[in-house]
């Protein structure tokens, strides 16, 4: 059996404008294919994760909640494949067709609580934003990062974050 790597990192959120750019942050590293895992309460801001990703990579449509059509896709220089499993015990998830769109290159799959679907993706490479309320519009959105191209994507995404904070700081 293949030893997989696995890194952490944790992200602190002072404001939605910052969840914003965090997403934004990791656009550019996407080359298509990625699937990304959004865990957190509800209003601790998966969507609006989604939403800075959309925005990053040229999406003329801002994404909401897909809890009620469980997946909607966004179109941009990557498509943005939008699953919320709020709804979907891991029984029902034969039925959802998210296998047809973790390997798809033209996009990124990014799954709100994907707990029932950790059987599929978990066996790939993938990203886990855990997304934690720290009061006020305060988050702090854990990472972590399964697999070696994950691994190395979640480096180059906290380098980068690291340095917007320092010019934020100015």
């Amino acid at each position: 059996m293949k030893a997989r790597s696995k890194a952490s990192v944790t992200f602190k959120s002072r404001s939605p404008a910052d969840t914003l750019r965090l997403a934004a942050a990791l656009a550019p590293l996407l080359k298509g294919g990625e699937v990304i895992s959004l865990k957190g309460m509800i209003g601790a801001g998966k969507t609006f994760f989604v939403k800075g990703l959309a925005l990053a990579l040229g999406s003329k449509t801002s994404p909401v909640s897909a809890s009620f059509n469980l997946m909607r896709t966004y179109k941009g220089g990557l498509n943005i494949y939008h699953f919320d499993l709020f709804r979907v015990s891991q029984e029902g998830m034969a039925n959802i067709g998210l296998e047809e769109y973790l390997d798809l290159k033209d996009g990124v799959t990014a799954i709100e609580w994907a707990r029932s679907a950790e059987y599929l993706y978990g066996r790939g490479d993938f990203l886990e934003f855990d997304l934690e309320l720290a009061g006020g519009d305060s988050r702090d959105i854990g990472a972590s990062a399964h697999g070696v191209p994950a691994v190395r994507m979640l480096a180059a995404l906290e380098k980068k974050w690291l340095k917007s904070v320092k010019k934020t700081a100015r």
